[in-house]
C-alpha cells in the first residue's frame, strides 16, 4: 500500500508543473490544543458575519478569526451536521437534530426538533448533512430524512438503508442501499436512469461538473460522470488510480477547480478535465491526511475538517511557498529559472527544483549568495568561493573564501569580475579553463555591484558608493572615488545600487538617488521617491518586462505599476501578508518572468504570481463578541450571537465597569487585525491602532455612553464600525430624587436649622441681655463708682485749681493791695511834703501851684476807677463776695464794702487805712459801723463772720 501510495504521488507530481513553479499554498493548522474539542470534525458552516461554525465529536466550534470557542451538546453525543442560516445554526447529532438560538444575551441555545418526532420515527441513528431548499430545511441520516417547514416536521421512510445525501441544482440526490442512487421528490424516492450502478457503491461526493454533467465520486470506486442518464469512468489527462484512493468528499470551488478530500493522501485539486493542480498531505503541510469534510468560505480559503484537526488554505492567495516539504532547506538567497528548473540558493546549498521535485547540487553545500547565468555559464557566488555548474555539479573555480557575485566586463569576452569579501578578482574563461586573478589597488567588500560604461560602481553598506576605473587588461584600479553625504546622499550608510532597464539608481537610508554626470554629485530621482515615499530605505529591487518593479523595503515590500505619463503605482497592501516571512538578513527579490516572481524568505521562498493578485472585494466586518461588566456575578450583557441591544442598556452606577470583547473575521490577516475604538461622552478621539481585540473601561461617571469600534485588516481596509450604547445611572445618592430629598432635606434642616438658631439667638440674646443688663449694672456701678471717684476727684481737682487760682488772686489781690497801700503812702508822704512846703512857701502863686498838686494827688487817692477793676477780680476769687453782700446789705456803703473786702483779705488795721486814706481810728470805727449794718453780736467776731460769708 505504502509503495502504492508513493506511486502515486509521483504521478500526482510529474503533473503538476505549476506547482512546482507556484510552490504550495499557505496553510493554517489548528489541533485539538487550539480550539480545546474533541480532534475529529466534520460538516462545516460560515454565517453571514463571516465566522465559522464546524463540528467536532464534543459539539458545535466556533471560530470568530480571533479566538476558538465551543458550544458542548447537551447529551455529550458526536455532532455531524451543521449549517448557519440566518440567526440559527442547525445542527444534527446522533438520534437527535434542531438549531441553535441566542437568547436575550446572545448566548447559542440548543432548540431540538426531534424531541416533537412520533415515537416510531425517535429512534433513528445520526443525521450526516443538512441542506436548505426553499424555506425548507432538510436533516439528513442513513435512516429517515426529515423536512422542517413552517413550524412542522415532515418525514420521509424509504424503508431501506440510506447513504450520504447531497444537493444540486436545488435536488436532493440520496443513495439508497441497494436501490441506487435516487432524487427525493415529494417524499418519494425516485430512482434516476442507470442509478442501480450505484446500488453497492457507496458514493461520497456529487457536485456539478458542468451545465449538463455531474461529476460523481464513491468511496473506494474512483470517479464517474453522469450526463443525460449516462454514466461513464472520469476521464483524466494521466491515468491516476483513483481506485486506490478512497475519497471521502469533493467541492467544487468558486474558480471551477474541484477539490477531491481523500481519507489515505489528504487534499488534491484538480480542473474539470482532470488535471492534477495541487495535492496537499501531511507531508505537504496538511495536520492530517484524512479529509472528512471541506468548506470555500467567503474570502476564497479552503477549510478541511480532519480527523485529527482543521486546516485552512489560502488557495486564492497570489502567494505560495517553496521550502522544506519541497525539499528546499534554509533561508532563500538567490533563484534563478532555466530550462531545467528553478535554481534556488540558501544558506544550505544550491537546489534545483523540477517538476514539483528539488534535488541539492552536489559541491554546493554552504552558503550560496548568487545564481547568475552569463554567456550561457551557470556561475554561483558562495561562501567557500565562485562555483560553476557543470555537469551537475558545482566546480570550485578558486580557493579563496567569499565570493558575493559576478559581472561581465564591458567589451571583453569571457572575462568577468567577481566581487568577494576582500574586493575584486577577474576571472577568464579559455575553452575549458576558468581562471581568477587578482586585481589590485581595491580591497572593499564588493557585494553589490554594477557598470556603467567603463566605470564600476561598488557600493559598501557603512561607508558609500565606490566608482571605479581600471587599467587596459582589468588587473589594477587606477582611480577610485568615494561618495556618499559629501556627494549629496543623505548619510554613509545603507547605500546600494541598483540596474533597472539599464539605467542605474542608488537607495540610500532615506530615498533614492541618481548620479548626475554633469555636476558629479547624487540628486534625489523624484519619481520612485513620490511612488515609494521620500524616506524609503531600499533593500532589494528587480523588474519585468512590462515595466512593473518589486522591490524590498526596510519595512515594505511593494510593486510599482506604471502609469500613464512618467508615474508608478505603488501596490504594497498584497504583500502585507508575508511582511513578516523575508529574508531580513540579505534581502531579495527576484522576478523569473512577468508571471513569477521569488521572494527570498526565511524558510525557502516566497512566490508571488501576479495573475492570481486580483481586486479585493471579500467582505470585511467586525462583531463583538462579548461585553460583560466587570464587578457583577451575573455580569453578561452580550455573547455574541443575535441581535445586539440596539436601545442600549442602563447601568446602575455600581456596574460601571465594563469590557468589550470583540472580532474582525479576516482569515488571511491572522493576528495583524488591528483595532481603533472610542467611547463617545469620555473621549471623542479614535485610539491608535491595536491587535488588542478588548477594552476595559472602569469608574466611568454617570452619563449615556456610546463604544464604537472598528477593524483594519492586513491589507489596510477598514470594517464599518459597530456600536454599542448604554447609560450609566447616577448613583442613589446622585439621582434627581435624591436631589429632590436633598433639597427639601436642606430646606428642612435650613428651616430647622433657623429655628434652632433663632431660638438659640433669642435665648442667647435674652442670656445677653441679662448678662448685659448685669454687665451694665456692674458696669454702670464700677462708672458710677469711678464717676463718682472721678467727679470727687474731679472736684477735687477744680477746687484745687479753684484754690490755686483763688490764692494766686488772692497773692495777685494782696500784692494789688499792697501796691495800693505803698501807692497811698507814697501820696501821702508827697502830699504831706507838699503841704509843708506850701506852709513854708509864702509865695502866693508857689503856693497855689502846690495846693493844685495836693488836690491832684487827693483825686488820686479817692479814685474809685482801680476800686471797680478791684471788684471784678475780688469777685471771681472770693465767690461774688462783694456782688452777694450788697445784695443781703443793701445799706452798706462803698467805702463800707471795700472795708469788707478788706477783711475777707484779712489785711491789718494798718493796711486797711492806707488803702482807704483814713487813720487807724476811722478804721475802727469802720469796723463798728460795718458790725452794727450786719446785724452782729457784741460777741461775734466780725473777721469770722466776713471770711464764712
Amino acid at each position: 500500500m505504502r509503495s502504492l501510495l508513493l506511486s502515486i504521488l509521483v504521478l500526482i507530481l510529474a503533473s503538476s508543473d505549476l506547482q512546482g513553479q507556484r510552490g504550495l499554498p499557505f496553510i493554517y493548522n489548528y489541533g485539538s490544543d487550539d480550539y480545546s474539542a474533541g480532534i475529529q470534525n466534520w460538516d462545516i458552516s460560515q454565517d453571514d458575519q463571516g465566522r465559522m461554525f464546524i463540528a467536532n465529536n464534543f459539539g458545535l466550534l466556533i471560530f470568530d478569526g480571533q479566538n476558538w470557542s465551543l458550544v458542548n451538546t447537551a447529551d455529550g453525543t458526536k455532532l455531524r451536521a451543521v449549517m448557519a442560516m440566518d440567526e440559527r445554526i442547525y445542527a444534527g447529532y446522533q438520534k437527535n437534530f434542531g438549531y441553535y438560538e441566542p437568547n436575550d444575551l446572545g448566548q447559542l441555545q440548543f432548540i431540538s426538533l426531534a424531541d416533537s418526532l412520533p415515537s416510531q420515527y425517535r429512534d433513528f441513528d445520526e443525521i450526516w448533512k443538512i441542506y436548505t431548499v426553499d424555506e425548507s430545511i432538510y436533516f439528513c441520516g442513513f435512516d429517515y430524512i426529515f423536512k422542517y417547514s413552517a413550524g412542522k416536521i415532515e418525514t420521509s421512510d424509504p424503508n431501506a438503508n440510506l447513504e450520504i445525501t447531497f444537493l444540486n441544482q436545488r435536488e436532493l440526490y440520496v443513495q439508497v442501499w441497494e436501490k441506487g442512487l435516487t432524487i427525493l421528490r415529494d417524499n418519494e424516492f425516485e430512482l434516476i436512469p442507470n442509478g442501480e450502478f450505484f446500488a453497492d457503491k457507496r458514493i461520497s461526493g456529487i457536485i456539478p461538473l458542468d451545465k449538463n454533467s455531474l461529476l460523481i465520486s464513491c468511496f473506494n470506486e474512483g470517479l464517474f460522470t453522469y450526463s443525460n442518464g449516462q454514466l461513464s469512468s472520469f476521464k483524466t489527462q494521466a491515468e491516476l488510480p483513483y481506485k486506490s484512493l478512497i475519497v471521502n468528499a469533493m467541492l467544487r470551488l468558486k474558480n471551477g477547480d474541484i477539490a477531491i478530500g481523500t481519507q489515505n493522501n489528504g487534499l488534491m485539486i484538480i480542473d474539470k478535465d482532470g488535471n492534477m493542480k495541487s495535492n496537499l498531505n501531511k507531508l505537504r503541510g496538511l495536520i492530517d491526511n484524512t479529509v472528512n469534510s471541506m468548506f470555500e468560505d467567503s474570502q476564497g480559503n479552503l477549510w478541511l475538517s480532519m480527523n485529527n484537526g482543521i486546516s485552512r488554505i489560502a488557495v486564492t492567495s497570489p502567494f505560495s511557498i517553496i521550502d522544506y516539504r519541497l525539499g528546499i532547506n534554509g533561508a532563500g538567497y538567490a533563484a534563478l529559472s532555466r530550462d531545467e528548473g528553478i535554481y534556488l540558493g540558501t544558506n544550505n546549498g544550491l537546489y534545483l527544483l523540477q517538476n514539483g521535485q528539488s534535488e541539492l547540487i552536489p559541491g554546493s553545500e554552504g552558503q550560496v549568495y548568487s545564481i547568475q547565468e552569463l554567456d550561457g555559464n551557470l556561475l554561483v557566488g558562495h561562501h567557500n568561493g565562485p562555483m560553476l555548474i557543470r555537469n551537475g555539479r558545482a566546480e570550485l573555480l578558486n580557493d579563496e573564501k567569499g565570493a558575493w557575485l559576478f559581472r561581465s566586463i564591458p567589451n571583453r569576452p569571457n572575462e568577468y569580475l567577481i566581487g568577494t569579501y576582500l574586493g575584486l578578482r577577474k576571472l577568464t574563461q579559455s575553452g575549458n579553463r576558468w581562471t581568477v586573478s587578482p586585481i589590485r589597488g581595491f580591497d572593499e567588500s564588493s557585494r553589490v555591484m554594477h557598470f556603467e560604461g567603463n566605470h564600476l560602481w561598488v557600493t559598501q553598506g557603512y561607508k558609500g558608493a565606490f566608482k571605479l576605473t581600471f587599467n587596459e587588461e582589468y588587473s589594477s584600479v587606477e582611480t577610485t572615488e568615494l561618495y556618499n553625504s559629501n556627494k549629496g546622499f543623505p548619510t554613509d550608510i545603507l547605500i546600494n545600487v541598483f540596474d533597472i532597464g539599464n539605467q542605474l539608481i542608488f537607495g540610500s537610508e532615506t530615498g533614492v538617488y541618481e548620479y548626475k554626470q554633469a555636476t558629479d554629485h547624487f540628486e534625489r530621482a523624484s519619481t520612485l521617491n513620490t511612488a515609494m515615499g521620500e524616506e524609503v530605505a531600499l533593500v532589494d529591487l528587480d523588474n519585468d518586462e512590462l515595466g512593473n518593479i518589486y522591490y524590498i523595503a526596510s519595512d515594505a515590500i511593494g510593486k510599482l505599476m506604471p502609469e500613464s505619463g512618467t508615474g508608478y503605482e505603488n501596490q504594497t497592501n498584497t504583500f502585507n501578508t508575508i511582511l513578516n516571512l523575508w529574508n531580513d538578513d540579505l534581502g531579495n527579490i527576484q522576478v523569473l518572468n512577468a508571471e513569477h516572481v521569488l521572494i527570498g524568505a526565511r524558510e525557502g521562498f516566497i512566490h508571488y504570481s501576479p495573475a492570481l493578485d486580483l481586486p479585493l472585494n471579500e467582505s470585511f466586518t467586525i462583531q463583538f463578541k462579548e461585553i460583560q461588566l466587570n464587578n457583577k456575578k451575573d455580569s453578561l450583557l452580550y455573547a455574541g450571537f443575535g441581535d445586539l441591544l440596539q436601545n442600549g442598556v442602563n447601568l446602575p452606577f455600581r456596574f460601571n465597569n465594563i469590557t468589550f470583547e470583540y472580532a474582525a473575521t479576516h482569515f488571511a490577516s491572522e493576528n495583524q487585525v488591528e483595532y481603533a475604538y472610542r467611547l463617545l461622552n469620555f473621549g471623542e478621539e479614535w485610539s491608535q491602532w491595536t491587535n488588542d481585540a478588548k477594552q476595559t473601561f472602569t469608574n466611568l461617571y454617570e452619563g449615556e455612553y456610546k463604544f464604537e469600534v472598528k477593524a483594519r485588516n492586513v491589507y489596510g481596509q477598514e470594517s464599518a464600525p459597530i456600536s454599542f450604547e448604554f447609560e450609566v445611572k447616577p448613583p442613589i445618592y446622585r439621582t434627581r430624587a435624591a436631589y429632590a430629598f436633598y433639597t427639601l432635606g436642606i430646606l428642612s434642616l435650613l428651616f430647622m436649622g433657623f429655628k434652632t438658631l433663632d431660638y438659640r439667638h433669642k435665648q442667647e440674646k435674652a442670656e445677653l441681655e441679662d448678662s448685659k443688663n448685669k454687665l451694665i449694672n456692674q458696669k454702670e456701678e464700677e462708672i458710677r463708682t469711678v464717676s463718682e471717684k472721678s467727679e470727687a476727684e474731679i472736684v477735687q481737682l477744680k477746687n484745687d485749681k479753684l484754690q490755686t487760682e483763688l490764692k494766686l488772686k488772692n497773692q495777685a489781690l494782696t500784692s494789688s493791695a499792697m501796691n495800693l497801700i505803698q501807692k497811698n503812702q507814697l501820696l501821702n508822704q508827697i502830699k504831706n511834703t507838699l503841704k509843708s512846703l506850701s506852709d513854708d512857701d509864702q509865695e502866693k502863686g508857689a503856693k497855689q501851684k502846690l495846693q493844685r498838686i495836693v488836690k491832684s494827688i487827693d483825686r488820686d487817692l479817692s479814685a474809685s476807677e482801680e476800686w471797680q477793676q478791684f471788684e471784678e477780680h475780688f469777685d471771681q476769687v472770693h465767690g461774688q463776695f462783694i456782688t452777694r453782700l450788697k445784695k443781703a446789705y443793701p445799706d452798706l456803703t462803698p467805702q463800707e464794702l471795700k472795708f469788707s473786702a478788706y477783711l475777707r483779705m484779712n489785711l491789718n488795721t494798718k493796711e486797711m487805712a492806707n488803702l482807704l486814706n483814713i487813720s487807724v481810728r476811722g478804721v475802727e470805727i469802720g469796723r463798728y459801723r460795718v458790725r452794727k449794718k450786719l446785724g452782729l453780736e457784741r460777741k461775734d467776731n466780725l473777721s469770722d463772720f466776713i471770711l464764712r460769708f
